[in-house]
């Protein structure tokens, strides 16, 4: 394990970065090109076998690294965008620190790593054919941002509606089980969505989630 050279007095960190994108279904890191799988670990951890990862070292590197990935971003032409996304995109972060101890004290750290994680998700808008005049390649695209979206809509409200209880089901999605860390358990979730008067129904589908 290789330690970042930044350090606190009592602390030794660690700064990992991961970035994919789920696009038709699969996914693809937008570090490399290769189709990446799903596969949950021997301790029930889901996580996305051989995701390229980057060791970061300042804000400065960590956002070069986003802008590499962005560009190798699935893009694409409708009649309501010129430039739609046609794909979701994840950044994580992972944090690992320990206590470093005080040899002038006495004090020795017991080795023990706490390691946290920082994900960040870009979610493609929801596509209506009829609006959109998505055909062919796009067409497919649309269906499955939205299959996606109603996964991840459905696994949202159960997990925040204290009256539903029993079994979430994160696996209609890859979206989802890659994201059930990030929304179950003891994460803290945020949700930041677009709406606009100007397509009400979109909105109006939107709110119930946020």
């Amino acid at each position: 394990m290789e330690i970042l050279p930044r350090t606190s007095a009592s602390t030794v960190y660690l700064v990992l970065k991961k970035q994919l994108c789920s696009y038709t279904r699969n996914l693809q890191s937008l570090l490399l090109s290769p189709l990446l799988k799903v596969i949950m670990g021997n301790n029930k951890n889901v996580y996305v076998a051989d995701l390229t990862e980057k060791l970061v070292t300042s804000p400065e590197q960590a956002l070069a690294w986003i802008r590499k990935g962005e560009k190798n971003r699935h893009y694409g032409k409708t009649k309501m965008n010129q430039r739609s996304s046609r794909s979701h995109t994840i950044f994580r972060m992972i944090l690992e620190s320990r206590d470093r101890g005080d040899p002038a004290s006495g004090e020795n750290s017991d080795g023990a790593i706490i390691v946290s994680h920082l994900t960040l998700v870009d979610l493609a808008g929801a596509d209506r054919a009829s609006q959109t005049g998505a055909e062919g390649t796009r067409f497919k695209e649309g269906c499955n941002i939205n299959r996606s979206l109603f996964t991840l809509g459905q696994v949202i409200k159960k997990l925040s509606d204290e009256t539903q209880k029993g079994f979430t089901n994160y696996r209609d999605s890859k979206l989802t089980r890659i994201l059930q860390n990030s929304l179950g358990g003891n994460a803290k979730t945020v949700i930041i969505c677009t709406i606009t008067p100007v397509t009400v129904e979109e909105t109006l589908s939107t709110l119930p989630i946020c």
